[in-house]
């Protein structure tokens, strides 16, 4: 007798975890675990053939905080193969957040602040009370975007170039397979470019770009002379917005041909460390006041790509008291790899600091 009820009792545990394992839940915490509205986007799973009534319970937690979150849908149907969660259901859904900060920022805002935090999906039979149908926990730090920033064209720029190249700063924290869409639109006179670029027909409209610069479309027609255009880029990932840029304006016009040729001038580091992005065409041009006496720049490289790499040789750089114009000649210095990310760290005579991320490119050859 005590065999068959140890055979049962086995059996049982097999069954139960056998109908566990028939039932999962495909959810991408990167980029569907920062919003509230997020956490509905998890699409559940099931082997099995047979239609079922479940309900469904997630809970955020956060390793400092505790927990932040708690969701309770509505029971509904879960048919065989993949299954999203119905409208009504993420609706209806009813949602506790915890009495901490972490809890009442996401309450008020919609997004989990920065922090380590685990998803974790219970599914339960029925509507009430049911058995655990599965249960699945995801886990991930999650750090908040930073600004999309567009780079060149700058906002207000005449170019004479027609076919000009378009770069943006990366989106980061990086998340695998992020893409990036690209759309300008040609401005009528007196539109404002947000309107232009909402309602007029866009004249390059790229998708899945995978680098955060695009060469003007080799099947495009080319800008028109005295004509002011407007452009916007957006990062996703498959039908998921992850972050938009704003809208700048730039116009194209080749009448002073002359002022093309003229070099690069020197930006204000302050101005270049607000954007916090650089395009390095060989060398970093930047301009900085020294209220004190000579002394040498202090300054650092640091790799971002390949953060492995280490860059040696810098040239060193002698500030004069007033107003200095520099230039970091990267030119000649082999540990700097074309198409990498850097970021460099300028140390200012006062003793605070300056941050620039940039892109390096190896000027081509005359």
């Amino acid at each position: 007798m005590r065999y068959m009820r140890y055979l049962m009792f086995i059996t049982i545990l097999l069954t139960s975890g056998a109908l566990k394992a028939q039932v999962s839940f495909s959810f991408i915490p990167e980029v569907q675990g920062r919003t509230v509205d997020g956490l509905f986007l998890v699409r559940i799973i099931q082997a099995e053939t047979q239609r079922r009534t479940v309900r469904m319970v997630i809970t955020v937690t956060e390793r400092t905080a505790g927990r932040v979150a708690t969701v309770q849908t509505q029971s509904f149907d879960l048919l065989p193969g993949g299954n999203p969660l119905p409208g009504g259901v993420a609706r209806q859904a009813s949602i506790q957040f915890s009495d901490n900060r972490t809890g009442a920022v996401t309450r008020q805002s919609g997004y989990f602040l920065e922090g380590d935090y685990d998803y974790c999906f219970q599914l339960f039979e029925g509507k009430a009370g049911g058995v655990l149908l599965a249960e699945q926990c995801f886990q991930y730090f999650l750090q908040p975007f930073s600004p999309l920033m567009l780079i060149k064209p700058a906002d207000g720029d005449v170019l004479c170039d027609k076919r000009p190249a378009f770069f943006w700063q990366p989106l980061l924290p990086n998340i695998p397979g992020v893409q990036y869409r690209l759309a300008m639109v040609a401005l009528k006179a007196g539109q404002h470019k947000v309107e232009g670029m909402n309602v007029n027909l866009p004249l390059i409209n790229q998708r899945n770009i995978n680098t955060p610069m695009l060469f003007y479309p080799a099947g495009n027609r080319e800008l028109e002379e005295g004509k002011k255009y407007a452009w916007q880029v957006t990062a996703y990932k498959g039908t998921t917005m992850l972050a938009q840029s704003e809208i700048w304006e730039f116009s194209c016009n080749c009448s002073n041909q002359e002022k093309d040729s003229i070099p690069e001038a020197f930006r204000d580091i302050e101005d270049l460390a607000k954007g916090n992005f650089y395009v390095a065409e060989g060398k970093i041009m930047f301009a900085m006041r020294n209220p004190y006496s000579e002394m040498n720049l202090s300054y650092t490289i640091l790799p971002v790509t390949d953060p492995a790499e280490k860059i040696r040789k810098l040239k060193k750089i002698r500030l004069q008291r007033g107003m200095n114009h520099i230039v970091i000649d990267l030119r000649d210095n082999h540990t700097m790899k074309d198409g990498h990310y850097y970021q460099l760290q300028v140390k200012l005579p006062g003793g605070d600091s300056r941050i620039l991320r940039f892109l390096y490119k190896q000027p081509l050859e005359p």
